[in-house]
């Protein structure tokens, strides 16, 4: 039996910056602001795009309004 749904690697909520310090066998999901273990269903689980990355980064730190020349 195969199953269809995407591994935690591909999940909106993980961070994957260097300095958090997690290995390859555990990642650190910023929902659950704890580290855990790569796992194929999570109740929180969001689809990471690059619409939804950068909604997140958005929420997280605001929008800019570019200033204009002239």
């Amino acid at each position: 039996m195969t199953n269809n749904k995407a591994l935690c690697f591909s999940c909106l909520y993980r961070d994957t910056r260097p300095e958090t310090g997690t290995g390859f066998e555990l990642i650190y999901c910023t929902k659950k602001e704890m580290v855990v273990r790569p796992k194929i269903a999570c109740p929180i689980y969001g689809k990471e795009t690059e619409r939804s990355k950068e909604e997140m980064r958005n929420s997280m730190y605001g929008t800019f309004d570019e200033e204009e020349d002239g």
